[in-house]
């Protein structure tokens, strides 16, 4: 994806006789507009994500411009159903890495726990600092650090997470997280987007997922449908995802699950504050 996005930068700047070094901030307005013009347009989403790679994000000239083109191409949802987080979690707890644990499948493990009860995306997780956290055998509670939410508006995210009873204990985020944080501090490196996706990836396939249609990504509105699904408050999925608006939910997040049955694997122990 970063190696498009500059590519198709570079070439954007070789056609107009740029310096791809030294950009200002109408150049890059420009860039933007191209990007809409060009044919087939980029859709919306796209286009988005390339200006969110600049330090220049924020800019109210180049938010008006990114605003003016969602307005004339609009988003549309990916999705007209989603899979349901049953079937990771039932993956997921017959991976026993609590007590015992290898640094790997550990790491893995809460990268997809956090990703799916967070209502994560990888590039929260890449970004995402802990420190601050309120950590007891009972809840993981504090300031997300880094947060999309606060990079880009100044808004500060606050992460709350339950733990679940014995009987659930290797889908434990809490338990999961806990003894990653604790026992991990020597070992820990920074991740790229990619290596997370290709976990998450790995997981949903072997959960029996089809990855050819539902990428990394859709892990968010399959536990916000799952939430919903079970009566969680609107409001409050919507605050766990950091969402602005509900239309945002409702148009890309809320979806018919798949297969979904009553009395899941997980359903009835998906705790929400």
């Amino acid at each position: 994806m970063l190696f498009l996005i500059y590519t198709r930068f570079l070439n954007f700047c070789t056609l107009n006789s740029l310096d791809p070094s030294n950009i200002t901030l109408v150049v890059f307005m420009d860039y933007l507009t191209h990007l809409f013009k060009i044919k087939p347009p980029l859709a919306f989403t796209t286009i988005n994500n390339y200006q969110n790679q600049t330090d220049i994000v924020n800019d109210p000239f180049n938010t008006r411009i990114v605003t003016g083109i969602h307005k004339l191409c609009p988003s549309s949802a990916k999705y007209k159903e989603i899979w349901d987080a049953n079937k990771v979690f039932k993956y997921l707890s017959t991976i026993k890495v609590l007590p015992k644990f290898t640094y790997t499948a550990l790491l893995n493990k809460t990268l997809v726990q956090c990703k799916m009860f967070g209502l994560a995306r990888s590039s929260d997780l890449v970004k995402w600092s802990f420190k601050g956290f309120n950590i007891t055998t009972d809840s993981i509670r504090g300031p997300v650090i880094n947060a999309k939410e606060q990079r880009k508006d100044g808004v500060l995210s606050i992460l709350e997470l339950t733990s679940l009873d014995d009987s659930y204990s290797q889908v434990c985020p809490v338990r999961h997280l806990t003894t990653y944080l604790k026992s991990t501090k020597e070992r820990r490196k920074k991740h790229q987007i990619n290596q997370i996706n290709e976990v998450v990836l790995s997981t949903l396939s072997k959960s029996g997922i089809d990855t050819t249609k539902f990428k990394p990504h859709s892990t968010r509105s399959a536990m916000a449908s799952l939430q919903l699904s079970n009566n969680a408050p609107f409001h409050v999925t919507k605050k766990m995802g950091r969402w602005k608006s509900n239309d945002t939910v409702d148009t890309f997040y809320d979806k018919r699950i798949i297969g979904e049955k009553s009395g899941g694997f997980l359903n009835n122990v998906v705790k929400l504050s």
